[in-house]
């Protein structure tokens, strides 16, 4: 990547996706251009510190048809619906395979939709494409190798508007001067044999070099990518608390030979799969095989012929003959259309013998999970989380409240969870940690819960509170006069709105105590978060002066918004 020592890539910015002019309408994605030797902790840790991506309450990982599959439109629409659901409610980041094609280019018109739904609320999904850099057509358009004056795609911009200063500080590597504001327009007017354009609504790319255009190279990569992000929420976790991996699941969605491969790598690592079945090709195959190994718990052989199955039992014996058979049938049909079977049979169906209670089978048409796939991605996790922890209930009950956090699921957390007796067994440090993640989430009903089993706000620390200010984005909080491409801390928000008339505390592991409820308000309020400050308010120390209080910060919020429609309501929410 001619990259000097000691510098990942020279090669990286942003991308836009049509000829027309820059605008605070422009939606950019951003992409960086490494070595396919690059470690995987290296990219994630890339990921979080220069794209600033927020750490997701769960990780959708997206394997199958890289090429054109059939599925009617009324079931391309509720695959789409469904994962925009899952990715939405969760706050999920989506990895494919980022290239326009298949069931990504789906994935692609997903989010265009869901956007365009959401788009005054400028609400985005995170979509991370994992591609082979040589796989992917027009690519010297992102070549900055390239001299500008030779490459026509590439744009300047000099005087960004306000919106777009912003928008692009939420997730923008950190440069300076107007590099920042070089942008490449990427557009691929003509087809290139064997190879691909990336799909257009994607957030991030990372394109992997390794000098060919064999995007299978990529798998173990990606692979290493999707497990070391799971890690990104270990400093985001109260010490002594319980910390579990972010979740993840893959869903499969027809597929040839390498998403079989894929399907194998993930189960390995006890990731659970969702097969969408009558999908076609690899999705049908791994779904019928699925139901042969769930039936029985049969041991499955290569060789039926060896020591180990003629010591077994007759009845055993006649069993795995049985499942042999089926499994023969199976692999007969699906050989019609997809030669490579053969190539795959043995690991695939190891992996179905040790980790067919990992997957779960989705079809649209099914009563079960109501043909919803969201809620077949919920099952999985679920499912997941009671596997890995096992017989820890500390462990597996922390994994599981977390995930009906993340689903925003109280009744379960009620029914399974929480009860009067396994309240005795929840250690403070992980009940600290949930109240602090329902804060986070603005979830009223799961705060209630928390309140109603005794575990109290004013146990909460500064460091806890300090946290929340982080967590939040950057574009919802209220304004400060300097502008700023970093989240304000608490003691700028303090500064700028109450002159630091409220005292500081340096010594982060004090609790909240009686000014819990006060400091918890005076974030609600800078994070514009109006709806829970009015819950909060409800709570707070003096209904009557807090409202006047909370009135005239967002006086001053308005005082200092250039934006109309913002000043409008900060005004609004002053009355």
């Amino acid at each position: 990547n001619d990259s000097p020592n000691g510098t990942l890539t020279r090669q990286y910015g942003f991308i836009k996706f049509n000829e027309n002019e820059l605008d605070e309408t422009t939606r950019v994605a951003q992409y960086i251009h490494l070595a396919l030797a690059t470690d995987a902790e290296t990219v994630v840790k890339f990921m979080k510190d220069a794209w600033h991506l927020r750490t997701p309450d769960l990780i959708i990982s997206i394997a199958g048809s890289t090429q054109h599959f059939d599925l009617s439109a009324r079931l391309k629409k509720s695959f789409q619906l469904g994962l925009v659901s899952a990715a939405a409610t969760t706050n999920a980041w989506i990895i494919t395979a980022g290239i326009n094609a298949g069931v990504v280019k789906e994935v692609g018109e997903a989010l265009s939709k869901y956007r365009y739904k959401n788009q005054k609320d400028g609400i985005d999904i995170p979509c991370i494409g994992i591609a082979s850099w040589d796989y992917i057509a027009g690519k010297d358009q992102l070549d900055q190798s390239i001299s500008k004056t030779t490459n026509n795609h590439n744009t300047i911009v000099n005087t960004p508007s306000k919106k777009y200063q912003h928008n692009t500080a939420i997730d923008a590597i950190q440069m300076s001067g107007d590099a920042i504001y070089g942008i490449r327009t990427y557009i691929v007017k003509q087809k290139e044999e064997n190879k691909c354009d990336l799909e257009p609504n994607h957030t991030h790319f990372l394109l992997f070099d390794d000098g060919t255009s064999n995007s299978e190279n990529l798998l173990p990569l990606r692979t290493d990518i999707e497990m070391h992000s799971r890690y990104t929420n270990i400093k985001e976790t109260i010490e002594g608390a319980v910390h579990t991996l972010i979740p993840i699941v893959m869903v499969l969605v027809e597929g040839g030979r390498s998403s079989i491969q894929h399907v194998c790598k993930a189960l390995d690592l006890n990731t659970p799969v969702v097969i969408v079945k009558e999908s076609g090709h690899a999705a049908d195959l791994i779904a019928d095989l699925h139901a042969c190994f769930s039936e029985d718990d049969i041991d499955y052989v290569t060789d039926n012929n060896n020591e180990d199955s003629k010591r077994s039992s007759r009845s055993s014996f006649v069993k795995t003959g049985l499942l042999i058979v089926k499994i023969n049938a199976i692999f007969a049909k699906a050989r019609i259309h997809n030669p490579w079977v053969d190539d795959v049979r043995d690991d695939l169906c190891q992996r179905l013998d040790k980790c067919h209670k990992l997957i779960t089978i989705f079809k649209f048409d099914s009563k079960l999970y109501h043909g919803k796939l969201e809620e077949s991605i919920l099952e999985a996790v679920f499912n997941a989380a009671k596997i890995s922890h096992g017989s820890n209930e500390q462990y597996r009950s922390a994994a599981e409240l977390k995930l009906a956090l993340a689903w925003h699921n109280v009744e379960y957390a009620r029914r399974a969870i929480f009860t009067d007796l396994s309240i005795l067994k929840w250690r403070g440090e992980d009940l600290r940690q949930a109240l602090l993640d329902a804060l986070r989430r603005g979830y009223v009903d799961f705060i209630e819960l928390f309140l109603e089993y005794g575990i109290t706000l004013e146990k909460l620390t500064i460091r806890d509170l300090e946290y929340l200010y982080i967590s939040a984005s950057i574009d919802k909080v209220l304004p400060l006069r300097k502008i700023r491409y970093t989240l304000p801390t608490r003691d700028e928000f303090y500064a700028e709105y109450m002159g630091n008339h409220l005292k500081i505390y340096n010594e982060t592991n004090i609790p909240l105590g009686d000014h819990a409820i006060r400091d918890l308000f005076i974030w609600a309020i800078f994070l514009d978060r109006f709806d829970f400050a009015l819950y909060l308010c409800s709570k707070t120390w003096n209904q009557s002066v807090a409202p006047l209080f909370g009135a005239q910060i967002y006086r001053k919020a308005a005082a200092m918004t250039l934006d109309s429609e913002t000043k409008q309501q900060y005004e609004k929410n002053a009355k």
